[in-house]
């Protein structure tokens, strides 16, 4: 990891103070915005304004790391310190298959997702949105989703914003399933993203998110999702600060509600077409942001979030590939202390694919390999294994390789190796990827629960007006 130059970064965070005191956050509530007044935020008509050294005060306060406790404690995590975190892709309401055919989501699909997640060692996270079903009324998707996710998996949690009420269904059901409200809120356990609007604005339903899940000492994602040339500015520098802005203003609310509540900075800036004004993930300006959101947390001594596998593709095709490999290794080789949208997204975020989702374990393992570098020391300088071998000699049959060759080599559970058993290339892949899938399903094993905590959970599903048949 190479971290910008001291220069620039300064001046990023420059221009980032200037928007924050000069134009400042418009609040979309005027209830909001009469509370924040009230705890201390200078008003100027519908927008907050902040003071620099106040926001560097507090940034100097704010945990550069905490713990999150998983379900299950096998999978507790540190978050802020070691190597990058990862969870799944986030947020589609569409499933794509391989050729980019697409249709709506339904319950099973989420289901599944949160199986082989579950199955992964990839991932450390799971939940939130992984595919938002169509077949479970609007009015309790956030419920059904984050019931599948508590009941079919133990590792650490992503959650849903929304409003005020179903944030605090949300905390409620994970109390339950953790052990209640003062265990809940005694430790991290949840971490719910919420994003500006943005040019510079916050609106009512982050708000509420917000309040709900600092209540319970949960942590806040501030995650700004800026793209250049369309909602911010085309140059990529004054696009990350603005969007630095948003988040950071977010992040000021949050520690103004709850001083020292865990808070994850992080920038989902994008590039655009400026042909056709949509979003572009898988450009390189999109890496290029997340190297800098990345710097910039280190700065202010923040963990950070940045995207993974993200594309343009419109299928699963070399393009889907070359892109998703440049974000992810850009995000892991900056060490983003998690990293969203790990697996299976594809077309801008357009839908979420079970093939790809497989490929994308496949690079977050070969950047792991990259990352964890090789070793050298007196066991690896082997220089009595090439002696004895010596010139003209086979390290193929030597007893050195045959007791690591399982363990020491890279070896791919997708990608085409060897004979094609009478299949093209893209029928071989396509075979490769979908035993894959079958194989983690096989591997998944549904996490032990105290019968009464889940009938208890049912009884709170049920009174919530949700059709467990549905589930």
């Amino acid at each position: 990891m190479k971290n910008p130059p001291e220069e620039k970064l300064a001046r990023l965070e420059g221009l980032t103070m200037d928007i924050m005191e000069k134009v400042g956050i418009k609040i979309l509530s005027a209830s909001y915005l009469k509370r924040l007044k009230e705890l201390g935020f200078t008003v100027k008509e519908d927008r907050i304004l902040f003071d620099r050294e106040e926001v560097m005060e507090t940034l100097a306060r704010t945990p550069a790391s905490f713990p999150l406790r998983a379900v299950n404690p096998d999978h507790d995590l540190e978050v802020g310190t070691g190597p990058s975190k990862i969870a799944p892709g986030y947020g589609c309401s569409s499933v794509m298959d391989a050729a980019g055919n697409i249709r709506d989501a339904v319950f099973n699909d989420h289901k599944q997702l949160v199986k082989l997640v579950q199955a992964s060692p990839e991932l450390q996270f799971n939940g939130g949105i992984l595919a938002q079903p169509s077949d479970v009324p609007a009015a309790h998707n956030h419920l059904a989703m984050h019931y599948a996710s508590l009941v079919y998996s133990d590792k650490c949690l992503m959650g849903i914003p929304g409003s005020l009420s179903q944030v605090n269904d949300i905390m409620a059901l994970t109390a339950i399933r953790l052990g209640g409200e003062d265990r809940l809120s005694a430790r991290p356990g949840i971490i719910t993203m919420v994003s500006p609007i943005s040019p510079l604005q916050i609106d009512e339903m982050t708000l509420e998110s917000i309040e709900a899940a600092v209540r319970y000492n949960q942590p806040i994602m501030a995650s700004s999702g800026v793209a250049a040339g369309t909602t911010g500015p085309i140059d990529l520098a004054s696009n990350v600060a603005m969007a630095a802005a948003e988040c950071l203003a977010v992040i000021m609310i949050v520690q103004a509600m709850n001083p020292g509540n865990p808070v994850i900075f992080g920038l989902q800036c994008y590039g655009a077409d400026m042909t056709s004004g949509n979003i572009s993930i898988g450009s390189p300006a999109y890496a290029l942001q997340a190297k800098y959101t990345a710097a910039l947390a280190r700065r202010w001594g923040m963990p950070s979030r940045c995207g993974g596998t993200t594309n343009d593709a419109r299928s699963l095709s070399p393009q889907a590939g070359y892109e998703s490999m440049l974000s992810m290794f850009t995000a892991m080789e900056n060490t983003v202390s998690l990293i969203v949208h790990g697996a299976g997204i594809l077309d801008s975020f357009a839908g979420i694919s079970f093939e790809k989702f497989i490929m994308d374990l496949e690079i977050i393992r070969m950047n792991r390999f990259y990352l964890d570098d090789m070793a050298v020391n007196d066991e690896t300088l082997n220089l009595d294994l090439i002696r004895e071998v010596g010139p003209g000699g086979l390290f193929l049959t030597s007893m050195d390789t045959l007791g690591k060759c399982r363990t020491h080599t890279w070896t791919p559970a997708v990608a085409l190796r060897g004979s094609l058993r009478g299949m093209t290339p893209d029928e071989k892949l396509m075979d490769n990827i979908e035993k894959k899938r079958l194989q983690l399903l096989d591997d998944y094993v549904r996490p032990e629960m105290d019968p009464e905590i889940l009938d208890e959970m049912n009884r709170f599903m049920k009174d919530r007006g949700v059709n467990l048949s549905d589930l």
